[in-house]
C-alpha cells in the first residue's frame, strides 16, 4: 500500500488534550479535559466552524441561471473543467470535520455540563450528542452530493469512504469508497439518531434550551429535512434505478418532516431576506450584521460590483402575473417585456428601468448601468442579481449600513419543493394519501410568490397550476421544476439538479441589448455564452491527490 498522506485522516492518532490550545493546565489527562464542556465542546464547536457561512451564487454560472460580470471566471463551464482544477466540493474539510466528530462521539457522553444542575447536564448532554450526529451527517451528504458518480465500467453508483470511527496509525487507511446506497443508509442513520434526541425546534422565545438563541444549532426538524433531502437524490436518475420505491421513500421523509413542522403552512414573504427569526428557515446560520450581497451584487449605480448578470433565459421562466409561460399568456407584451410578471421577478432581478430605493437602473446602451457606464464592465446580459439583498441597506457614501445577514442551511421552501417532486413521482399530482398533495403543496407555493391566474375572482386561483396537474403526473413534474428553478435560483441548487435528474447540461446562455429611450425601446436577444460540458462531467472528479495515494480509490468514470 502507499504511504497515507490524507488530510481527512491523521497519520499520527492525536490525543483529545493536542486539540486544545493554548493548555489551561499542563498535567492535564485526557480523562480531565473530556470530564467538562468548558474542554470537551471545543471538538463539536470546530464542525460548526468549518460549515459553508455564504451563498455558493458562483455555482449558476455553471448553469444557464447566470455568468459572471468578468468573463472567463466560470472557466469550468466553458470547457476547460480538469481533474486539477476542479472547483467543486471540499474533500479535506468534509473529512476533517467528520475526524472531529467521530472523536466528539466516542468522548461526549462523558462531558459533564453542570455539577449542581442534573436536568442542565442531561439536556445538553444529549442535545450535543445529538448534534454531532446530525453534523456528520451533514458533512457525509456534502461528500456524497459532490462526489458521487460511477467508476470505470461500473454499474452502481459509488459515494465516499464511510468513516464513522477515530482511525489510529496502524489503521488501514486505504479505503475504498462506499456504494451510494450505503452512504445514504449511514447518512440517514445519523439522522434518525439525532432526530431521537434533539429538540424538534428553538422556538421557545429566551428558553435556555429550546429558545431563539439556539437557531445555529442542528435540530431534529433539521435533521428530519436533511434526510427528505438525501432520499430524494437517491432517487433521482443519475445514481440509480429511480424506482417508484425510492420516491415514495422520499416523499414520505418530506411530508413527515412538513407534518412535525407545524403541517402545510402559508410561506412568509420573501421581504429582504433578513428575517432570521422566520421558521421557514429551518437551519441557518447565526445571524451578523453585513452588507456583503449588496457590494457584491447592486449595480453600479447602486454602488455595487455587479458581479453577478442573471440570464435571459432565467428571465423568461418567470412567468407573467396569471401564471402562465410568457409565450402563452395574453398578459405578456413583447414590446414591454417587464410588464406584468411573476411578482418573484421583480423580488430576484434588476431589470431596466427597475426602480429601487429611488434610483432607475439603466441597462440600456449607454444607461448607468451598461457596459462602459458607471462601471467598464457592466451587465453582460441586461440584468443584475437583486436576490439575497436587502433593500435597508444602502451604499451611497455617506449611508453606508448594514442589515441582518445569515445562510439558509435548510429552509421550508426546499423542503416543499422536495416533496412535491417526489410525491408526485410516486404517487401522481393529487393522491393526498401522506396528509396533502403535491397539489397541495405547490399551490402554497405559488401563492406565496403572488401567482394568480384571475385576482378578481374569489379566492385563490392559479388555472395554470390545474391545468398543468390534469395534464398528468410528467406534466406537472416539468411545473415543479420550472418552480424549484425559479424559488431556489442562486442559492446553489441549479447545478446539482441538472446532473441529477440527467437534464442537458449545455447550454447557450442568452442576454439583452437594449437600445432606445423611454416608452421606445427595442430588445435584441443575444449569445453571451456557450457552455460546454462533456457526458461524464456530470459526476465530480474525486479529488485527484487522494487517488494518487490511495489505491482502492476508484475515480469516477472520464477523469
Amino acid at each position: 500500500m502507499k504511504r497515507i498522506l490524507l488530510l481527512f485522516i491523521p497519520v499520527v492518532l492525536f490525543s483529545a488534550c493536542e486539540f486544545m490550545e493554548p493548555m489551561p493546565i499542563q498535567d492535564q489527562t485526557t480523562e480531565d479535559l473530556w470530564s467538562h464542556a468548558t474542554y470537551g465542546e471545543g471538538i463539536l464547536t470546530t464542525a460548526y466552524a468549518r460549515l459553508q457561512n455564504s451563498y455558493p451564487v458562483n455555482m449558476d454560472y455553471y448553469t444557464d441561471n447566470a455568468v459572471p460580470s468578468q468573463p472567463g471566471l466560470n472557466k469550468l463551464a466553458l470547457g476547460s473543467w480538469t481533474i486539477e482544477n476542479n472547483p467543486i466540493g471540499d474533500w479535506d474539510n468534509s473529512y476533517n470535520s467528520i475526524k472531529y466528530l467521530n472523536i466528539f462521539i466516542d468522548h461526549g457522553t462523558t462531558l459533564t455540563y453542570s455539577v449542581s444542575d442534573q436536568v442542565k447536564d442531561s439536556i445538553l448532554k444529549a442535545n450535543r450528542m445529538g448534534e454531532a450526529y446530525f453534523l456528520r451527517a451533514w458533512y457525509q451528504w456534502q461528500l456524497l452530493k459532490n462526489y458521487a458518480g460511477y467508476s470505470t465500467n461500473g454499474t452502481e453508483a459509488l459515494g465516499f469512504p464511510i468513516v464513522t470511527t477515530v482511525l489510529e496509525q496502524g489503521d488501514d487507511l486505504d479505503l475504498p469508497r462506499n456504494t451510494y446506497e450505503e452512504c445514504v443508509t449511514q447518512i440517514v442513520s445519523d439522522c434518525d439518531k439525532a432526530i431521537a434526541i434533539l429538540p424538534l425546534m428553538y422556538n421557545q422565545g429566551t428558553d435556555p434550551y429550546l429558545g431563539l438563541r439556539s437557531r445555529g444549532r442542528a435540530s431534529g426538524l433539521g435533521a428530519m429535512a436533511l434526510k427528505a433531502t438525501v432520499y430524494l437524490n437517491a432517487a433521482s436518475p443519475a445514481y440509480g434505478s429511480s424506482s417508484q420505491a425510492l420516491w415514495q421513500r422520499a416523499a414520505v421523509a418530506a411530508a413527515e418532516a412538513i407534518q412535525a413542522s407545524g403541517g402545510l403552512l402559508d410561506l412568509a414573504d420573501y421581504a429582504n431576506f433578513n428575517t432570521a427569526g422566520s421558521f421557514d428557515n429551518i437551519w441557518i446560520q447565526p445571524t451578523y450584521l453585513g452588507r456583503g450581497e449588496e457590494m457584491s451584487f447592486y449595480p453600479p449605480s447602486l454602488y455595487g460590483a455587479g458581479l453577478c448578470n442573471p440570464s435571459q433565459n432565467l428571465v423568461n421562466a418567470f412567468p407573467a402575473i396569471d401564471g402562465y409561460p410568457i409565450d402563452r399568456s395574453s398578459n405578456y407584451d413583447a414590446n414591454n417585456p417587464y410588464l406584468n410578471r411573476d411578482p418573484r421577478f421583480y423580488r430576484f432581478i434588476f431589470f431596466n428601468e427597475d426602480n429601487y430605493n429611488s434610483t432607475i437602473i439603466q441597462t440600456q446602451e449607454g444607461g448607468a448601468d451598461s457596459p462602459g457606464g458607471l462601471n467598464q464592465q457592466g451587465t453582460r446580459t441586461g440584468y443584475y442579481l437583486k436576490k439575497l439583498t436587502s433593500k435597508k441597506v444602502r451604499l451611497k457614501p455617506g449611508s453606508m449600513n448594514t442589515d441582518v445577514k445569515f445562510y439558509v442551511y435548510l429552509g421550508k421552501t426546499e423542503l416543499y419543493l422536495n416533496f412535491a417532486e417526489a410525491a408526485n413521482k410516486a404517487l401522481g399530482p393529487n393522491d393526498a394519501s401522506l396528509g396533502f398533495s403535491a397539489v397541495d403543496v405547490m399551490k402554497t407555493i405559488r401563492k406565496r410568490a403572488g401567482i394568480d391566474s384571475d385576482a378578481a375572482a374569489e379566492g385563490y386561483d392559479d388555472q395554470y397550476l390545474t391545468e398543468q396537474a390534469g395534464a398528468g403526473a410528467d406534466a406537472f413534474n416539468e411545473f415543479i421544476l420550472e418552480t424549484r428553478r425559479l424559488e431556489l435560483c442562486f442559492e446553489g441548487f441549479r447545478f446539482w439538479d441538472i446532473r441529477r435528474l440527467n437534464l442537458p447540461m449545455n447550454h447557450t446562455v442568452k442576454g439583452v441589448k437594449i437600445t432606445g429611450t423611454t416608452g421606445a425601446f427595442t430588445y435584441q436577444y443575444v449569445d453571451v455564452e456557450n457552455h460546454s460540458f462533456q457526458e461524464y462531467m456530470r459526476y465530480v472528479p474525486v479529488p485527484y491527490s487522494q487517488t494518487l495515494i490511495m489505491d482502492n480509490l476508484e475515480q469516477n468514470s472520464g477523469w
